[in-house]
């Protein structure tokens, strides 16, 4: 008997026999009884809540100690409305939720303690427009570099999304 076990106890060989195919019947009955339930359940059940998804990210670039802005879209998958209260990153000693708007000529920027997203409905945070601002950067910003955003909503949730450096 050749045997490719490298411990000492030695394996006893099996014989054709014991593959017979009402052997393999037996054994594929039993697996099919055992797994059958479980894959009609993950059929029926509902599909999973995806929550929050976050497309289209990118941030311009800046020095350190500057300030920059990020831009992307948050699909909101829910069927109820949710808020976006918050945001931090690494890179920066703050960020914070903020939207261009312009009065009487002039444009000014305001800091939003919350924005509402619509159940299944996206919010589109743009340039001059609703962004989120990253203040005091604690390293630069360079073409190229991805940097990490965490995105907080009134439902308790984050999203944390890598988010690309690039020219505007």
């Amino acid at each position: 008997m050749v045997s490719f076990c490298s411990c000492s106890s030695r394996v006893p060989s099996r014989g054709a026999a014991d593959f017979s195919m009402s052997a393999l019947r037996s054994k594929a009955r039993l697996l099919t009884a055992v797994l059958l339930p479980v894959v009609g359940a993950c059929a029926t059940a509902d599909p999973p809540r995806t929550g929050r998804i976050v497309s289209s990210a990118w941030a311009r670039p800046a020095d350190s100690g500057a300030t920059s802005g990020a831009y992307l879209t948050i699909i909101n998958a829910d069927s109820s409305s949710v808020e976006l209260v918050g945001a931090s990153s690494a890179v920066a000693l703050a960020a914070e939720v903020h939207e261009t708007m312009t009065h009487e000529g002039m444009s000014h920027m305001m800091a939003r303690t919350a924005v509402a997203i619509a159940p299944r409905d996206s919010l589109v945070m743009k340039s001059g427009g609703l962004h989120i601002m990253l203040l005091q950067l604690t390293r630069p910003l360079a073409v190229g570099d991805t940097i990490p955003l965490t995105l907080r909503f009134s439902a308790g949730d984050s999203v944390m999304v890598n988010v690309p450096v690039r020219d505007f």
